[in-house]
């Protein structure tokens, strides 16, 4: 998403600490796979919120799903 973004700062990152557990469902009984969907706030300069997404991943780290649900307004430099 971000990165079609023209206005999207270029450092933009987010954090592991900052990232909320959204689910865990269980996909092949136990003992098998999981699928964890993640909310996580990406962010730059210092931790200024950019904006929202939800990411689903499988518990060998690939995506499997991603949706952007908001971009908030890039606050001005002050000098």
């Amino acid at each position: 998403m971000y990165k079609n973004d023209p206005n999207a700062p270029s450092d933009l990152t987010w954090a592991s600490y900052d990232t909320e557990m959204l689910k865990i469902k269980q996909l092949y009984g136990v003992g098998g796979e999981y699928e964890i969907t993640f909310k996580i706030t990406p962010y730059y300069r210092a931790h200024i919120t950019y904006g929202e997404d939800i990411i689903v991943v499988s518990t060998d780290g690939k995506v499997i799903d991603y949706t952007h649900v908001k971009t908030y307004p890039k606050e001005p430099i002050e000098k």
